[in-house]
């Protein structure tokens, strides 16, 4: 017995590799969210509501010239900073707090809602939840450097400590929303007399923006790709899981023992002149064109 125990400083090694190994320092949120997030019912939903809420039925639009791009980018900036602006200067309350005719990260909000509308940045979540997070902790570190006198003077170390601790909790919730870092930096060092009022302003104008996104962005492309997340939110029923083989189209999530992550097997059906797609795969417009055009070659 003696004899097949391992050396002491063979299992330190092995101790620090395990350290040293980057994919053990990961920590996936969605592993333990997703498993209490409905499915969304858009499919249940008259076809016109559910077109203006992303759904398409398995069917993705074409890729479209960087012409209409621009030309809905320009409409749908123009209406969502808009509306965001009107509804805000007419809240009395707002005003009463020495809010903004705007806050100034919308203008990078709407880069991200009406031009690059495929990128993760951009989807609902990433779009609402990062604000909340953001104007919290914003308005939180400016409250609490203001206690003191020596430093509620350094705004700057305030607002440097904002952006830092809002990056790294959007990483940690699969929420990154680059604009969410300029809310944060302003909470602190341009909008700190606006105060806790910033989180309803900051709520408001998201939602708003975000409707006026589902308008635009629908009339000749689709927004949002996905809701919460681009995996399958579908359980299949137990009589679709037979002896580990998932029926055709379904989507089986398995678990892996070795590092506790849930993984989903998807399946795409390419057939002649056809692409058959389970429902909210993340898919890009030219991703589907290229598959498109495998199904013509068959």
């Amino acid at each position: 017995m003696e004899s097949q125990r391992l050396p002491k400083h063979h299992k330190q090694e092995t101790c620090l590799a395990k350290f040293r190994d980057p994919s053990r320092w990961h920590v996936d949120i969605d592993t333990f969210l997703n498993r209490y997030i409905p499915t969304p019912p858009w499919r249940n939903l008259p076809r016109p509501v559910s077109h203006f809420l992303g759904y398409r039925g398995g069917h993705h639009p074409q890729a479209i010239g960087n012409l209409l791009i621009a030309f809905w980018s320009l409409i749908g900036a123009f209406c969502g900073v808009l509306v965001v602006a009107e509804v805000c200067m007419h809240v009395p309350s707002f005003q009463s707090h020495h809010a903004p005719i705007i806050v100034g990260s919308f203008g990078a909000a709407a880069v991200l809602e009406f031009c690059a509308i495929e990128s993760p940045f951009s989807q609902p979540r990433n779009a609402v939840l990062s604000q909340l997070i953001a104007s919290v902790i914003g308005v939180g570190i400016g409250k609490l450097f203001a206690l003191n006198p020596h430093a509620h003077a350094l705004p700057q170390v305030g607002g440097a400590l904002s952006c830092g601790l809002t990056i790294a909790v959007m990483v940690l919730t699969n929420t990154v929303h680059p604009p969410a870092g300029a809310t944060s930096l302003l909470a602190v060092t341009d909008l700190y007399e606006v105060g806790w009022y910033l989180v309803p302003i900051m709520l408001l104008g998201c939602v708003l923006m975000q409707a006026v996104a589902l308008v635009i962005n629908n009339i000749q492309r689709r927004f949002p790709v996905y809701w919460w997340t681009p995996v399958l939110l579908s359980h299949p029923a137990p009589e679709d899981v037979e002896k580990g083989h998932e029926k055709e189209g379904s989507c089986v999530p398995t678990a892996s023992e070795d590092d506790g992550y849930s993984r989903t097997s998807v399946r795409i059906i390419i057939e002649e002149g056809k692409v058959i797609m389970p429902d909210n795969v993340w898919i890009t417009a030219d991703e589907m064109e290229c598959l498109e055009r495998i199904s013509e070659r068959i």
